[in-house]
């Protein structure tokens, strides 16, 4: 497995000055490795937990988040902690845009823990799995997201890695952006 270091504090340098009220940044790597892709992001922004958790489970309204989430809608709740959702995304690397459209399973845990499972028939995924935790740590909200994601679609060998590495780092540290806006208004 390589990690992109140079790559990830360039890219982290550039969002820092892009992102006027992102918290601190403590994790955020994106590696590649068999056509799959592994987010690691551990952020503390300045935002109420409880709020964060609630602009997460708000499914039909996820598009409020970033502006890369072009839909999202609950299909159906099994029950209060189990959900069917389907997101779309517009997703673009360098001049390449895609709209990836993932139904996900939805699983609310105890904890402020959500887990999403797509389901690889209904999706623009083979393979994506990701956790949030979200914590409250001295009146802040503490915000843990792991994904591990294999596209169903092709990606060109040698360039189309880092490219997708640093397309799902900058969306990932956009969605916290979004999360602390939402979560601070009113």
């Amino acid at each position: 497995m390589r990690i992109l270091n140079i790559t990830l504090l360039t890219g982290l340098l550039c969002l820092v000055s892009n992102i006027g009220s992102a918290g601190d940044i403590i994790e955020a790597t994106v590696t590649s490795q068999d056509k799959r892709y592994f987010i690691n992001l551990e952020v503390v922004i300045n935002a109420d937990a409880n709020r964060v958790y609630n602009i997460l489970t708000d499914y039909n309204n996820l598009s409020r988040i970033s502006d890369s989430i072009t839909e999202s809608n609950l299909i159906y709740s099994l029950s209060d902690n189990d959900h069917r959702v389907k997101v779309s995304t517009k997703a673009c690397v360098t001049f390449f845009c895609k709209t990836i459209v993932q139904v996900q399973d939805v699983e609310q845990l105890p904890g402020n823990v959500i887990i999403t499972t797509s389901i690889p028939t209904k999706s623009d995924v083979d393979y994506a799995h990701s956790r949030w935790k979200v914590t409250e740590e001295d009146g802040l909200a503490h915000i843990s997201f792991n994904s591990d994601l294999k596209p169903s679609f092709w990606v060109p060998p040698l360039i189309g890695p880092p490219l997708i590495e640093r397309a799902l780092r900058n969306e990932a540290l956009a969605i916290i952006d979004g999360l602390e806006t939402l979560a601070q208004q009113r």
